[in-house]
């Protein structure tokens, strides 16, 4: 018992320690913040990866594609078998689009993407990735409707001749009129990546939209040939692609898949064209490496060394692996805080030993055995790293439940966004609090507190009572 006493009376009346428990107290909170918002940044990321990318991508050698798209899908549905849902035809190809702003123009590097809307939509999360002008959800479709048409100026011109009575000169200009509309308003849509589309004000701002609903865009490529030509081709903008990611709101262009086939010389005289991308929608729950690598020597039967499989995971390899060296960095730098702690307590425990050597010779001369000494140095280091880890542990969850709160009131106090949306397109900070992470921070806090205890304790339970009482 008198070891517990011990213990807890040096924790209320040694105020010293008071450092090293606010040391691990700083040490575990700082720990759990940073890895909170590190693994929400990383699961926000890898949602909106997997939510743009099918779970499997078929990928062909050459740029220009494949043109037996369907007996390549018929292998895959025979060696996926039930574990294949859904597949999508895919042509994708670098460009640059070009757009009017009033008297002026710009341009911007894109990743041109021909596909099914239909069928893109049911390999991921596409359609849910999809809105209009006014930020409404819209269907999967590239149709220009009437109501596009008639935001343009020949548009609005057509609308209001419609009162007009007819006479041959009336007609002679609502025929020039529908050419003119037919000019400035293409007849194949494009969903424009988000990011390309519109300006992003931030500060809480609504964005202004470059190129709005019914725009037309220019978009030039590298046309099929023995020789590469470029390729032009103009699309009205029918809706807008906002996964939340920079790399692809600010680089995808989706267009019908026959169009830029045709645009391309990609088209045979039979009338199929070429894909050089499946995407492939899995079976939740199936193995994607397992099914790739299947997938991978089924296709090197069908044409050796013309494709190359992969998962999402996969395709995204650097970007995830770079996430998770940052956060391992992170947590490696951390816990140096925690570790300075602990030579704090190596310190504090070396002075006790020295100030305290009269009172450990009375102990061991009134029967204090040696194991107990030690224990109470170990038992004091455990106290201290319980308290300090207990305090942070509560702490760095409360900050991080309001970590939103506290980034508004930080922004007001600094005058400055302290989160910049306008980075992340993240209206709040994305975190995520993972139970074995907590719990892993807290023990190595608490093993880092005890250890640091042992060479103190060990000097004090080894100390002799004639040799500790000689000069008292």
């Amino acid at each position: 018992m008198y070891k517990y006493l011990l213990c807890w009376r040096y924790l209320r009346t040694r105020y010293i320690a008071l450092a090293s428990i606010i040391s691990v107290t700083l040490g575990v909170a700082t720990m759990i913040v940073v890895n909170s918002v590190m693994a929400g940044f990383a699961d926000k990321m890898r949602d909106r990866l997997h939510g743009v990318l099918a779970d499997i991508i078929v990928e062909s050698g050459s740029f220009e594609g494949f043109f037996n798209y369907e007996e390549v899908m018929a292998r895959i549905k025979d060696v996926g078998g039930d574990d294949v849902l859904a597949m999508a035809p895919t042509m994708e190809t670098p460009g640059i689009m070009r757009f009017k702003i009033g008297a002026d123009s710009r341009t911007h590097p894109v990743q041109i993407i021909g596909v099914h809307p239909m069928d893109r939509a049911r390999t991921g999360d596409f359609a849910e990735h999809l809105f209009d002008q006014e930020g409404k959800q819209i269907p999967p479709s590239f149709e220009v409707s009437e109501e596009l048409k008639a935001r343009s100026p020949a548009g609005q011109r057509l609308r209001e001749l419609q009162q007009e009575e007819p006479d041959p000169f009336m007609d002679a200009t609502r025929q020039y009129l529908e050419k003119q509309q037919d000019e400035q308003v293409p007849t194949h849509g494009a969903i424009v990546g988000y990011a390309i589309a519109t300006y992003h004000m931030g500060q809480g701002k609504e964005d202004i939209y470059l190129a709005g609903m019914g725009s037309k865009i220019s978009l030039a490529f590298p046309k099929h040939g023995k020789v590469p030509e470029p390729g032009f081709d103009a699309f009205t903008v029918v809706g807008y692609f906002k996964s939340g990611m920079s790399e692809y709101d600010s680089t995808h262009v989706y267009v019908p898949l026959e169009q830029l086939q045709r645009a391309r010389n990609l088209i045979r005289e039979d009338g199929k064209g070429a894909v050089n991308q499946i995407q492939i929608k899995i079976r939740e729950g199936a193995d994607l490496d397992g099914l790739a690598d299947r997938l991978q020597l089924g296709l090197e039967r069908l044409a050796p060394m013309q494709f190359r499989v992969w998962t999402w995971e996969q395709k995204q390899g650097p970007l995830l692996a770079a996430v998770a060296i940052e956060q391992s960095i992170l947590n490696i730098l951390l816990f140096f805080i925690i570790a300075v702690a602990g030579f704090g307590i190596l310190a504090i425990f070396s002075m006790i030993v020295v100030e305290k050597t009269r009172d450990i010779g009375i102990m061991k001369a009134l029967g204090a055995s040696t194991s107990g000494v030690r224990n109470i140095f170990l038992g004091y280091g455990l106290l201290l790293g319980i308290v300090g880890s207990g305090v942070g542990m509560v702490g760095g969850l409360l900050f991080v439940h309001y970590i939103n709160e506290i980034e508004k009131v930080l922004s007001v106090i600094l005058k400055h966004k302290v989160f910049d949306d306008s980075i992340y397109y993240f209206d709040r900070i994305p975190t995520l609090v993972e139970t074995h992470t907590v719990v892993a921070i807290v023990i190595g806090a608490l093993v880092i507190a005890v250890g640091a205890s042992i060479w103190p304790a060990r000097r004090a339970a080894r100390m002799h009572p004639v040799k500790a009482l000689r000069f008292e």
